[in-house]
């Protein structure tokens, strides 16, 4: 599933320059039967959870354009809530072509190499934007905690706007290096006597992807992580320190007000579920370095996979889980969740 997929155990083409998957047998660690029944209740549950998921950010988009951007804050989670969106719909297509179901359908398509152009690669982009997104919103909240004076001066509207753009247009670079060196197409495999739609790779795969694999798989996530919990830390210590003087807030002019307070727990709490959500993945990912067996053709790409269902099925509860945290912590939210669907 990770970038360095399709590089390992390739196999020349006789007609051309090109290369494609070749999966080895492996020595299975997990019972085939086990993991046949986890994915299918991977699927069920990844499925169902995106869906809603899915609506539930199409909610957010329509919440805060309702509350309008006067508020920085409204840019910001609207911009998460596009790329969980996003992150969601490509998440979809990964639970249907990698269940048993579509497997053993006999469709000629080799589903982990045309999965990963269609789905995991679009899939990463959008959780990459998300996670630099939520980093930037937790610095924001982190400027507004310990300088409250300044931070409209220092984030404006037009900051975040062109900030959030700049992440996504950056962020494509780290779809260059997969798509530059591997491409849809029919090839024959001889052990099947078939020709099958799959991903193509051109020469020497794998020194691109070894390079890539380090840039956007090791040090983008764990910079985000560091980002945010440094963020998380400050903001933490600093409310509890003041805290101690709860009096004092209403009247000093120096610390934040309430509203900002909540929006600074809501957000903190958005970039600890980010975290925890997003570990699983960063682990798999690290372990595959260290350790090629568990990459895909290796001796015990079994584990890989159920480690990989593991981390999808977290990826969908954090791009779902938002509309839950709004609900709970924004009034403001909820009086137009209310609102919208008529509930009183």
């Amino acid at each position: 599933m990770n970038r360095d997929t399709g590089s390992r155990g390739a196999m020349n083409d006789s007609q051309s320059n090109s290369t494609v998957l070749e999966v080895e047998s492996y020595t299975p660690l997990i019972d085939p039967w086990f993991l046949e029944c986890f994915l299918v209740f991977n699927m069920v549950v990844c499925v169902a959870a995106g869906i809603l998921g899915i609506f539930g950010n199409v909610v957010n988009v329509i919440i805060f354009y309702r509350q309008g951007y006067q508020d920085s804050v409204n840019v910001t989670l609207t911009s998460l809530a596009v790329t969980d969106t996003g992150a969601l719909l490509s998440l979809q297509v990964l639970n249907i072509m990698i269940n048993p179901w579509f497997l053993s359908s006999g469709i000629p398509v080799d589903a982990q190499g045309f999965s990963l152009m269609v789905s995991v690669y679009p899939h990463n982009y959008f959780i990459r934007v998300c996670g630099f997104i939520t980093a930037f919103a937790s610095f924001e909240r982190c400027i507004c905690v310990v300088s409250p004076l300044r931070v409209k001066s220092i984030i404006t509207n037009k900051t975040t706007i062109i900030t959030i753009t700049l992440i996504c247009v950056i962020t494509t670079l780290d779809l260059i290096p997969p798509y530059y060196i591997s491409y849809l197409g029919w090839a024959f495999i001889p052990a099947q006597n078939r020709s099958i739609l799959t991903a193509i790779y051109r020469q020497n795969p794998y020194t691109v992807f070894s390079i890539s694999y380090i840039m956007t798989d090791l040090v983008a996530p764990y910079a985000t992580f560091f980002i945010i919990i440094l963020s998380t830390s400050i903001i933490t210590v600093k409310l509890r320190s003041q805290a101690k003087w709860r009096q004092s807030l209403v009247k000093s002019s120096t610390n934040i007000s309430t509203k900002e307070k909540k929006t600074v727990v809501m957000l903190s709490t958005i970039s600890i579920v980010f975290v925890i959500c997003l570990l699983p993945q960063s682990a798999i990912l690290a372990a595959i370095s260290f350790v090629p067996e568990l990459s895909y053709g290796g001796r015990h790409f079994d584990v890989s996979t159920l480690c990989y269902c593991i981390s999808y099925m977290f990826e969908t509860i954090l791009s779902s889980v938002n509309t839950l945290v709004y609900f709970k912590m924004s009034q403001k939210y909820r009086e137009q969740f209310i609102l919208i669907f008529k509930l009183k």
